[in-house]
């Protein structure tokens, strides 16, 4: 009995953590739909970012003598995007999953990527309120 009540516990855990892609987009009623709709998250991430961009480049402009390479980061940043998420496209090629898989990931990594500009421009080493809030 509790063998079966462990094996219960963890399916319910491993749903419960199950990844954001799961999640998203649950309503869609086709492949197409899904698409869409997660053209549309990774839109808004996109958004998201740039509103953390535009506040780092600004705290970084009143920061005397900042010569930072931001920009050339973001646009490697972007490469690199591009570069891995195609990779995860053309690796599930096979299935109508790759589009679900490829924009999962421009999503993950743009996610991350908010939090990391967020964390680095945006914070102050005291107790200072961070310039937005965490993303």
């Amino acid at each position: 009995m509790k063998s079966i009540q462990l094996a219960l516990l963890s399916l319910l855990c491993t749903i419960a953590t199950s990844s954001q892609a799961e999640i998203l987009c649950a309503t869609a009623k086709n492949t197409q739909e899904e698409a869409q709709c997660m053209a549309n998250e990774v839109s808004k991430a996109d958004k998201k970012l740039d509103a953390y961009l535009q506040a780092a480049k600004s705290r970084i402009n009143k920061t005397p003598d900042a010569k930072l390479n931001l920009d050339t980061a973001q646009k490697a940043w972007e490469q690199y995007r591009a570069a891995h998420c195609g990779d995860v496209y053309t690796f599930w090629v096979q299935g109508s999953i790759r589009l679900r898989q490829s924009a999962q990931c421009q999503l993950d990594l743009t996610q991350s990527r908010t939090h990391d500009v967020w964390k680095a421009y945006l914070t102050f080493a005291d107790s200072t309120p961070p310039v937005l809030p965490q993303p």
